[in-house]
């Protein structure tokens, strides 16, 4: 009988085809891992995402981004903070408040727009920023007031009657409401019997240079104008008293140029002088009781 003997070629060829095979196998174990940890990768993303979105609308829903419904009704209060007024009150300012009805929204869902054009209608004020705060939801309203310049007397003895701001030669009119201006604000004071309130905008940067050219001439404080008569003004510093004249276009300002030459003199001698004449051509100084 004879026997079959496996041939050298068909032994090796079976036994690469069987390595491969393992090879093979073994790749697709990797492969399916891979795959599997991929998708477990994505689940866990997906599930942090949610987890994420979760969290967020459990915190925006929280009462801590709702503002108190009487936040404009009483101050000092833990959930109002006002910065920045000087001219305006307090008082003024909630009144003010109060005209708004805010809505019931979460803190970063309201608009505050309504809240500055509220406040940026009363005259004193130019610009208005608020800032929200959240634990407890609170605001803080910051003011910025313009800029006085001018008041208006009938009289050197009387306080002031109204006073006129004066900001990127915008110009606005606070009467008695926000009189008394605090003692830090400083204006020139002007004397007049006319109706100021019909004065054109382009008049108070007028007399406003013109009260700066005095004390910066002079050197001296200026204490009051005296414009009840136009065509014959006169100007009381703390020193000294300058008789201007016609206050009309730029002409008077070259007149008060020629005071800087007599001012050295004049201060020697200030408890004696009724004023200094600028009227004319020559700088004159005139004594008390004397010409």
């Amino acid at each position: 009988m004879d026997t079959i003997t496996p041939d050298t070629d068909d032994l090796a060829v079976k036994s690469y085809n069987k390595r491969k095979l393992g090879r093979l196998k073994k790749r697709r174990k990797i492969r399916r891992l891979k795959i599997l940890l991929a998708r477990l990768r994505i689940l866990t993303r997906l599930g942090s995402y949610i987890l994420l979105v979760w969290g967020l609308m459990k915190v925006m829903s929280l009462s801590y981004w709702y503002l108190d419904e009487n936040i404009f009704l009483a101050y000092p209060s833990k959930y109002l903070e006002l910065k920045g007024y000087n001219i305006v009150s307090a008082k003024q300012v909630m009144n003010k408040l109060q005209e708004i009805k805010l809505p019931q929204k979460p803190l970063y869902l309201i608009d505050t727009k309504l809240v500055e054009k509220k406040l940026e209608e009363m005259p004193p004020v130019k610009r208005v920023f608020i800032r929200r705060y959240w634990l407890p939801a609170r605001l803080r309203i910051v003011l910025d007031e313009r800029t006085p310049v001018i008041s208006i007397a009938p009289s050197s003895k009387v306080d002031p009657i109204a006073v006129f701001t004066l900001d990127s030669n915008k110009v606005e009119l606070l009467e008695k409401e926000y009189l008394p201006l605090p003692d830090e604000v400083q204006t020139y004071k002007i004397i007049t019997y006319d109706d100021y309130k019909n004065w054109k905008p382009k008049q108070i940067p007028y007399i406003y240079g013109l009260a700066r050219e005095l004390e910066n001439t002079t050197g001296d404080k200026l204490e009051y104008i005296d414009i009840r008569n136009p065509d014959d003004v006169y100007a009381q510093l703390r020193h000294i008293r300058l008789r201007i004249g016609s206050i009309k276009g730029n002409e008077i300002f070259a007149r008060i140029q020629k005071v800087s030459s007599v001012v050295p003199e004049a201060m020697k001698i200030k408890d004696n002088i009724n004023y200094i004449d600028l009227r004319w051509q020559n700088v004159s100084i005139k004594l008390k009781n004397k010409d």
